[in-house]
């Protein structure tokens, strides 16, 4: 990984016009010069110089960025203000204590037995009901009640997994599939989906035991040790002779993308050849010969949100709205800056809540003013901050990611066989 000195021609370079202040979502709601691009540079440029120090000022003005990389899109010098940012991060994570709920996070993240405690845990939490009592005390509190229910809304499983026939002749294609840890340990909704997806078009899927989280929250706070480690982990236990890794998460899919530039050696040889590799589930189902049932419909209506880490990059937009636009009877609704952060990303929803919600509050509205009975999207980051959003504005549409509809649709298709016998 590059060091935050090896960026100092590209922090000169910043002209200070300002276009990154017209995109970035935190100096909307901030109006801050220390919330956008220009701003931090200017502390950035004064650190590399040695007019200043880190400190946890500085520390908290470094937490105040989505990583949504809107400004590069914008920026006429072609600076990648998220790139400096994560590396400045990275060596104030030397010097000064992050927070302690992401320190807390990033401790359970980093641990599949941990992560296996929690998934028990939320298990126990919906089996015996308290989920259905904490949802009836949400409705009588205040923010608690609001946290609740966010919490709540990421725990419902739209898809339970099923064995289905396969609609075509097997495919020779050696796919593995990283579920990562929300997939693994929290909600298995997506996961499910894209096991029953791929199974339906006759390719077998291989899920590799112990995988660990990505570690792109590792990566986000600048705790570099933590995210090696993950990546080495991760990268040991992809067999050499795959065609497709594939991922359902947007942020997944960008940590594969990563691990070459953290790791060393024969292990980053590796990764730059998985990365390669690497496709996201949309892109991967959007190019082959997918099977649609043409005697089943799904009558309602989505919107779709692109979330940063998918859009921006992987450079993947189109394909999850064709697969929407390919299910019968699902009519497809265009989104109001679809492309615009969601507000979560990541940690960042619990370090700067008042931050995020407000972000978050913008998409909901722009949402809601689509009419439609769904909205759609692929990182279960996102799944966060627009829940966020639409429970802040008293709305819970269900949130469905496009592989998870056509897993839906094969169930519909499945139902409708079973009825005929």
């Amino acid at each position: 990984m590059k060091k935050l000195s090896d960026y100092s021609e590209d922090i000169y370079k910043c002209a200070k016009c300002g276009l990154c202040q017209a995109v970035c979502p935190v100096y909307q709601e901030t109006g801050l010069e220390t919330a956008v691009a220009r701003g931090k540079f200017t502390l950035l440029n004064g650190i590399l110089n040695g007019k200043i120090k880190f400190t946890p000022k500085i520390s908290g003005y470094l937490d105040m960025c989505l990583g949504c990389k809107a400004c590069f899109d914008f920026c006429p010098a072609g600076i990648s203000a998220e790139e400096i940012i994560i590396a400045a991060r990275a060596e104030n994570f030397k010097l000064n204590k992050i927070s302690f709920i992401k320190k807390f996070i990033i401790w359970c993240f980093k641990s599949n037995t941990r992560l296996k405690l929690l998934k028990f845990a939320l298990n126990l939490y919906k089996t015996t009901g308290l989920i259905n009592i904490t949802e009836v005390f949400s409705r009588i509190t205040g923010k608690l009640g609001g946290f609740i229910s966010i919490f709540n809304f990421q725990l419902k499983q739209n898809v339970k997994y099923k064995k289905f026939t396969p609609s075509k002749q097997k495919s020779a294609l050696k796919v593995v599939y990283f579920p990562g840890c929300i997939g693994n340990y929290i909600n298995p909704s997506a996961k499910n989906a894209v096991i029953m997806v791929l199974e339906k078009n006759g390719i077998e899927v291989k899920i590799p035991k112990n995988f660990s989280c990505c570690g792109i929250s590792s990566r986000s706070a600048g705790d570099f040790k933590t995210f090696k480690a993950l990546a080495e982990c991760n990268i040991k236990l992809i067999p050499d002779d795959i065609d497709f890794l594939i991922t359902d998460c947007a942020s997944c899919g960008c940590a594969w993308d990563f691990y070459a530039e953290i790791t060393e050696g024969e292990l980053k040889e590796k990764a730059e050849i998985i990365a390669k590799k690497a496709v996201n589930i949309n892109k991967f189902l959007d190019q082959i010969e997918l099977y649609i049932p043409e005697n089943v419909r799904i009558e309602e209506t989505v919107t779709y949100h692109d979330p940063c880490h998918l859009a921006r990059f992987q450079h993947v937009t189109k394909e999850p709205r064709n697969i929407l636009k390919k299910i019968p009877g699902l009519i497809y609704k265009e989104l109001e800056e679809a492309d615009k952060c969601c507000g979560a990303a990541g940690t960042f929803c619990i370090v700067k809540p008042e931050i995020s919600k407000g972000v978050s509050l913008k998409k909901a509205k722009n949402i809601i003013n689509t009419n439609a009975d769904y909205v759609s999207t692929s990182c279960s980051a996102c799944k966060i901050g627009l829940s966020q959003g639409l429970i802040g504005l008293n709305s819970k549409k269900a949130i469905i990611s496009p592989v998870e509809f056509l897993a839906m649709l094969y169930l519909k298709e499945e139902a409708d066989i079973n009825k005929k016998i």
